[in-house]
């Protein structure tokens, strides 16, 4: 690694000296791939770092303070004169790992030393002492405390507060939970059949109707969808009418959700659902008229269904094989596009209650008809001022962005809980949250079709670029090479972030 003092010639011939020792540790290589002329290797390159993105993270935190308001939340029990990083600069450390794709904390060690890293933190790049190694940064994850990880979930819906300064006309929830397989023994890593059939974690996740994340809750493996999900509603929803009092606030869920309390207490607090209902067979008779009425519809329209009864499926393959055979393109697409556009749909509105109810609540039920048959949906819900079909259509069905959001935060690869205590699992999950909202803070800075990008997209077009680091005594420069073709758009978010220009671009 290399230092320069400006024009100072002690400090270049210091740097001679450190490339001989280079040299000297590390011999050079010859390879025989190229049969004209031989091919050269030595280890003594400039400073080089493919986390050049990490300078934009950097930036976000600089202007958002979300990791910093973190680390205040965090009591730090070590004895002042031996500590060589601060708490701010661990969780940073590992929130960039994270983010650059290294979540696990064995990784510390490998990247410690990385130029990017280190000034992203607010250290000199070259000449700055090393970032934490794996075991500071494991006794961080193992000495936290209950009251801190409240804390922390506490701020994750202050952050989000303190970045919406005016007040929302309606705020949508959506809750979800989601599988993390584990490989060891864990505490609380629970087998959980079904679906499932594995050992896991069950987390909780709440986001809002544009995807960023309010609430990480780490649950054992066999605990049930709506386990802990009315105690986060209560304390999310009073936290929120705290702070905008007069926020319309809706929840969306899926049939998984269906709890007597959970509903009971959204009614009589005046917050709004439309929340999935299991099938039974009252729901099934209060829908028997409009799924007759659909059948005769379909019949009248299209004939009888193809795809039903014995032999319906191989019907239904035969039919896709005789599409996608079609050599013509347009052919093929008109065929695909009459295969699949015989469907009826209808709406029913009926009221029901079932025994663990204490009222009578409204239940939307769609009926779609094609050519496989009857498929019914039923919804719950208290929203009054919406018909049956922009009930389920303009409220219900986009509920579906949460499972992109769910995959974007699977993408920071927070499957790895592999610590042995439960507390050290769900602060991991908190890092990760950490990482998400922070990506999630950058795509909202750049353009186009980038705000929809997936992390792991982002990641590859935003976080790992090369960058060459030449630190001097007055300045760091930093520079990309000219062929980085993403250079305007991050130039632009990082200005949105608030760098400055130089000069034009």
């Amino acid at each position: 690694m290399r230092t320069y003092e400006g024009t100072n010639s002690s400090a270049k011939e210091s740097c001679s000296k450190r490339k001989s020792i280079v040299n000297k540790r590390i011999g050079q290589l010859q390879l025989d791939l190229v049969d004209s002329k031989p091919t050269e290797v030595s280890f003594d390159g400039d400073d080089i770092s493919g986390n050049g993105g990490a300078l934009l993270i950097g930036q976000a935190e600089k202007l958002t303070k979300l990791i910093a308001g973190a680390a205040d939340r965090l009591v730090d029990h070590r004895t002042n004169s031996l500590i060589k990083h601060d708490q701010f600069e661990q969780v940073f450390q590992r929130v960039l790992q994270i983010i650059a794709g290294f979540s696990a904390t064995s990784d510390s060690d490998r990247l410690r030393n990385d130029p990017i890293l280190k000034m992203a933190v607010g250290r000199n790049p070259i000449s700055g002492a090393p970032l934490a190694s794996q075991p500071t940064q494991s006794r961080l994850e193992n000495g936290r405390q209950w009251k801190e990880l409240y804390r922390l979930c506490e701020w994750l819906v202050d952050y989000y507060i303190l970045c919406h300064p005016k007040r929302p006309k309606s705020l949508i929830l959506d809750f979800d939970g989601s599988a993390i397989e584990t490989h060891g023994l864990q505490l609380q890593a629970f087998y959980r059949g079904g679906p499932y059939a594995k050992f896991m974690y069950f987390p909780l996740f709440v986001f809002d109707q544009h995807g960023w994340l309010l609430v990480a809750a780490l649950r054992p493996g066999d605990d049930g969808e709506v386990a802990l999900a009315l105690p986060v509603l209560k304390r999310l929803v009073a936290r929120l009418r705290r702070a905008w009092p007069l926020v319309e606030i809706t929840v969306r869920a899926d049939g998984a959700f269906t709890d007597a309390e959970f509903y009971q207490w959204m009614d009589e607090h005046k917050v709004n659902y439309a929340l999935g209902l299991k099938h039974n067979n009252v729901l099934l008779t209060h829908s028997k008229s409009a799924r007759q009425a659909a059948t005769k519809k379909f019949n009248r329209r299209f004939g009888p269904p193809l795809f039903i009864g014995k032999g319906g499926k191989k019907r239904k393959l035969a039919a896709i094989k005789d599409v996608r055979s079609t050599e013509d393109r347009q052919d093929r697409s008109e065929a695909h596009k009459k295969l699949v556009s015989k469907r009826v749909r209808s709406f029913a509105d009926f009221r029901y209650a079932a025994k663990s109810w204490d009222r009578k609540r409204r239940v939307v039920c769609r009926i779609d008809f094609d050519d496989e048959g009857l498929n019914v949906r039923y919804i719950v819900t208290n929203i009054e001022n919406l018909t049956a079909a922009q009930v389920y259509e303009d409220v219900y069905c986009k509920r579906a962005r949460i499972e992109l959001s769910i995959k974007n935060i699977k993408e920071t690869n927070y499957q790895r809980l592999s610590c042995s205590q439960f507390k050290a699992n769900m602060f991991r999950l908190l890092l990760h949250a950490f990482a998400y909202v922070l990506m999630y803070q950058v795509r909202c800075r750049l353009s186009g079709t980038f705000t929809r990008m997936t992390i792991s997209e982002l990641r590859r077009q935003f976080v790992h670029i090369p960058v060459e680091v030449i630190e001097e005594r007055c300045r760091v420069h930093v520079r990309i090479s000219s062929t980085y073709s993403r250079g305007h758009d991050f130039r632009l978010a990082s200005k949105r972030l608030g760098a400055k220009s130089l000069i034009a671009a």
